[in-house]
């Protein structure tokens, strides 16, 4: 197996961060609907792109495997629409923090179906990992609606990226990548469709966005729908309860890129929250 897993889950964060990033101010700009129907529409695209250049598998999968990947990527779509919206209403040291930690998620769901352990000071990441989200999620002050609302959308792409993640992992080994690429690209473009006729009865309000915006958006689109291909690939590659967290690290790229260039006021909840994060998945990295 070697590090190849290490190299692919690292690129999937880096990727993923500079994606948070671009979604704050296209989100603000173009609207949650706008930007849910391109990035589910793009990497269901992507993947489906993928699934017939990637080699294909043994075609004896059972049904219980090819639901969970097509459900994975319905589930993906969702997580996007709940990301997207609380991006307008949140910022992105919260709304992306919280998302970043649907690993810990992941990696209950491995340990718990899949068989795979964890060490002491992973047990101690997850730890850590939990109390950087209910610092986030919990503030004694009159919070504004607007913040409830953030987090708890940014709650529900925390569970369902973490659901979606675990289905990859359980369904990659017995389908292969190309197979799995190609359900879970059906799954994405399904729900676009859906999502396209919905649209059509929105207002257009964000037809008027200037061009850098849409600019902004097309780098969401792209940066995540390779991260997206890259981290499935990335769990074919290693353990789930590993490359997970990894991946989850993508808030530190987010966060700071959202302080020095969208000004983003330094809160002390983020800026503790985002120590906890980091030394909490690294933890979980340990093997």
């Amino acid at each position: 197996m070697g590090l190849d897993w290490l190299v692919l889950a690292l690129v999937a964060a880096v990727l993923n961060g500079f994606s948070v990033l671009a979604a704050k101010p296209s989100a603000d700009r173009l609207g949650p609907w706008v930007m849910w129907l391109g990035a589910i529409a793009c990497e269901g695209a992507a993947f489906v792109g993928a699934g017939v250049l990637w080699p294909r598998g043994p075609g004896d999968a059972g049904t219980v495997y090819v639901l969970a990947a097509v459900s994975a990527g319905v589930l993906g779509a969702v997580g996007y629409l709940c990301f997207f919206a609380g991006m307008m209403r949140g910022t992105v040291g919260l709304v992306g923090t919280i998302a970043a930690a649907s690993p810990l998620l992941t990696v209950v769901l491995s340990v718990t179906f899949l068989g795979e352990t964890l060490g002491l000071l992973q047990v101690l990441g997850i730890a850590m990992t939990v109390a950087c989200v209910l610092l986030l999620s919990i503030d004694r002050r009159k919070a504004s609606v607007s913040r409830r609302l953030a987090v708890v959308l940014s709650l529900g792409s925390f569970l369902v990226w973490g659901l979606w993640a675990f289905l990859v992992k359980g369904s990659v080994d017995a389908l292969g990548e190309g197979d799995l690429f190609l359900l879970l690209g059906s799954g994405y473009l399904g729900v676009s469709l859906v999502a396209a006729a919905a649209w059509r009865r929105q207002p257009r309000a964000e037809v008027g966005a200037p061009r850098a915006m849409w600019a902004a958006g097309m780098v969401v689109f792209l940066t995540g729908s390779i991260a997206a291909i890259v981290l499935a690939a990335a769990y074919d590659a290693g353990p789930a309860s590993i490359v997970a967290p990894v991946t989850g690290t993508y808030p530190v790229v987010a966060t700071l890129g959202a302080w020095a260039l969208l000004r983003e006021r330094p809160d002390w909840r983020i800026a503790a929250a985002l120590v906890l994060f980091v030394v909490g998945i690294s933890l979980l990295s340990m093997t």
